[in-house]
């Protein structure tokens, strides 16, 4: 991995845009001319194998001859150090995989379509397919001055000349991702310019519905999706969006590439005019709450289990060796009986990709106190729904702030028990479950006067909640005597443990593992001078504390900076951090000032890592610190959800998650499996719980006698 200024073949580094399994791709100043470009490396281990090495130098080569607008550029390409290079234009902007589809109008979905069919349908007739067209790969460039946004096609790192009979891999050219894939790719056919079209057809599906034709949430299903089912109707999915549509995509989409249409411009054209036939309802700005169920949404879910023919039953061997699925499993679950033997998830399903909570963080992975990196996906399996049973009705209490001040939080948590419910009660008719809202307003005196209520209530099974510590700390002997297992998605005071409660279950880590996870893994990464930052606060100065116990002799005394709350001008303490040179710099308050106190470090030429706790975990940070926000490094308790978890939240709730809603989700989820299993009283339920071990979307949950996670660990985010 090069580091920033770096000289490569005469371009000096700037930055990581990002890497692969071939190797990695940076921003780069030109050795000559005023201009940054894109600079592609191959990993060094590539340089031997002729094979690998005349796919890249091909590429190259195929792309340097599509000289079109809508199509980025390559530039140069070369060999140094016995690592292959190729310098291609870059592109400021986003890729459309970033693109919120809810927000989306679809006008300009056909537009972003029909800029890339232009883009195909020039290099199909220079003979160069894509084979590889997917939202990822669709470049949106900022607009320049005077100019419109610009939409280009990268990445022809798998196109080919249609008419070489050459194989640049052993396994058969299997490297298009698997929901934009053609049935022709997927089952071994000779691949056409029809083939990129079938891509950009899934492609629009997923800017117009915000999931591919065929999600499923194995690769069987997937594949047997688009082998042998028709499409879901995309106005079955958005009302508004005309029935004509359908068509369009119906035969963009065909199975057999003779039935699509002639061209990709054809298609995108034909897109157009069908958006321009009257719908009955026609919503001025489209929202995801706006979509049906999800159900509906992901027919495919059931397919899973379904016998393929066994041309695609082999089909997923192969494509689990040449894309390296990994499977996440769980181990399957349990009696109806309440035995206190240990209890697990009662499902086995593959792992989801995670996606942020906060929009703009991306979720690195897992920190366990020693620093380690120990986990990148959500482990747990999606919907986590179990049934269909039957059992007597029964309730499960919220209590968290919902209105009010804090009322934003409350409603994160409500937000995720009522989308575990809603799935639990719609595969349960026989199993009604009814959730209880109780507003403590984020106040421990109303919280205490709540809870003689909530434990009176005999249907109550079981409580998410209390929402803060506070609440928790005046409650939970009430709970605890009655016997109420109560699971807080977000109080994590340590002192909670202490208190002997036998019912009470946290669920996420102590604030007592941020500072020592994230200290030892700046210094586990090469960090070994770090300025450490904080502001005035109780919180700050705590977490400084620690954070500097933490890094030893990696902390410098010369810049341990305090800032004060609510200040917008940070120079005096920019200068004591530039002056002390440090490579990274950890900030112990809130975002309220931490994204400015980054901002002007930026400014003031400083390069240093910038690193936060969960205090700068908040849109507030990224606004704060504007474009200097990019690559800052930010811990916290909290775990992000999924793709799909983010859809049907949304379409439930009428608003997007946020902080918490996973862990709310997930214990909520958790006491349903107990009821599932036959665990409908307060005392089989207690007991069920005591002995789960699983995963959830958001973290993995087994608990020691003092309602401790047994396994803690914090997420690492990294700002986009």
């Amino acid at each position: 991995m090069l580091c920033v200024g770096d000289v490569f073949a005469g371009y000096v580094i700037e930055r990581v845009l990002g890497g692969g399994g071939m190797g990695e791709v940076y921003l780069a100043r030109h050795p000559r001319l005023p201009r940054s470009v894109a600079l592609k490396l191959l990993n060094v281990d590539f340089a031997t194998d002729t094979e690998i090495r005349g796919r890249f130098e091909r590429e190259a080569d195929l792309i340097a001859r599509l000289d079109h607008p809508n199509i980025v550029s390559v530039y140069d390409r070369g060999v140094e150090d016995g690592r292959m290079w190729m310098s291609m234009q870059y592109i400021d902007g986003i890729d459309a995989s970033a693109v919120d589809p809810a927000p989306l109008p679809p006008q300009r979905a056909v537009h972003i379509v029909g800029e890339i069919a232009k883009a195909l349908d020039f290099a199909h007739s220079t003979g160069v397919l894509h084979r590889d067209v997917k939202p990822a790969n669709i470049m949106i460039a900022r607009p320049a001055p005077g100019y419109g946004e610009r939409i280009l096609l990268a990445d022809f790192g798998i196109g080919r000349l249609r008419d070489d009979t050459g194989h640049l891999t052993r396994t058969g050219h299997l490297t298009a991702t698997l929901s934009y894939a053609s049935p022709e790719q997927l089952s071994g056919a000779t691949p056409g310019p029809r083939s990129d079209q079938y891509s950009v057809a899934c492609s629009l599906f997923w800017l117009l519905c915000g999931t591919t034709p065929f999600a499923a949430e194995s690769v069987a299903a997937v594949v047997a999706g688009h082998l042998h089912y028709p499409p879901p109707p995309v106005s079955a999915r958005r009302p508004f969006l005309p029935p004509a549509l359908d068509g369009v995509l119906f035969r963009a989409l065909a199975k057999n590439p003779d039935e699509r249409f002639g061209s990709c411009t054809e298609f995108a054209q034909a897109a157009a005019s069908a958006l321009a036939v009257p719908t009955a309802v026609v919503p001025p700005e489209p929202t995801r709450a706006q979509m049906p169920a999800a159900e509906a949404r992901r027919p495919w879910r059931r397919m899973a289990r379904w016998r393929l023919p066994a041309a695609a039953a082999g089909l997923v061997v192969v494509l689990a060796a040449v894309i390296g699925i990994v499977w996440a499993t769980t181990s399957s679950g349990s009696s109806g009986s309440s035995s206190t033997s240990s209890t697990t998830a009662p499902t086995s399903k593959p792992a989801i990709p995670p996606a942020a909570v906060v929009s703009g963080m991306q979720p690195i992975g897992e920190l366990d106190e020693q620093g380690n990196l120990v986990g990148s996906t959500v482990p747990g399996p999606y919907p986590a729904v179990d049934g269909p049973v039957n059992c007597a009705p029964v309730s499960i209490a919220m209590a968290g702030p919902l209105s009010g001040a804090n009322a934003v939080l409350g409603g994160n948590v409500l937000g995720g028990v009522r989308l575990a419910v809603d799935q639990f009660d719609r595969k349960n008719p026989g199993c009604q479950v009814t959730v209880k809202n109780y507003d403590t307003l984020a106040d421990p005196i109303k919280a205490a006067q709540l809870a003689p209520a909530i434990v009176a209530d005999a249907s109550t099974v079981a409580l998410i909640g209390p929402t803060f510590s506070g609440e928790t700390q005046a409650t939970g002997q009430t709970f605890s005597n009655a016997g109420l297992p109560f699971l807080s998605p977000s109080a994590t005071n340590v002192t909670l443990l202490s208190h002997g409660w036998h019912s009470f279950f946290q669920g996420l880590a102590m604030d007592t593992l941020q500072a020592p996870g994230m200290a030892r893994y700046l210094v586990a990464k090469g960090y070994h001078h770090v300025c450490v930052v904080a502001d005035n606060s109780d919180y700050g100065a705590g977490l400084a504390r620690a954070t500097t116990q933490s890094l030893g002799g990696a902390s410098l005394s010369s810049c341990a900076v305090t800032v004060q709350t609510g200040a917008k001008d940070f120079g005096d303490a920019v200068k004591e951090i530039t002056a002390a040179a440090p490579d990274a710099v950890f900030y112990a308050g809130y975002y309220t000032e931490s994204g400015g106190l980054l901002q002007q470090l930026r400014a003031a030429g400083s390069t240093a890592v910038f690193a936060s706790g969960d205090g700068s975990f908040d849109p507030g940070f990224l606004s704060g610190a504007g474009s200097a926000a990019s690559g800052a490094l930010l811990s916290c308790l909290c775990g992000p959800a999924s793709a799909p978890f983010d859809f049907d939240y949304r379409t439930l709730i009428n608003t997007a998650p946020g902080v918490y809603s996973p862990e709310a989700y997930d214990l909520t989820a958790i006491v349903l499996h107990g009821i599932a299993s036959g665990h409908v009283t307060r005392a089989d339920l207690l007991r069920y719980i005591q002995s789960y071990s699983g995963d959830g979307i958001a973290h993995s949950y087994r608990w020691t006698s003092t309602g401790e996670l047994a396994e803690p660990r914090i997420w690492l985010y990294k700002a986009r």
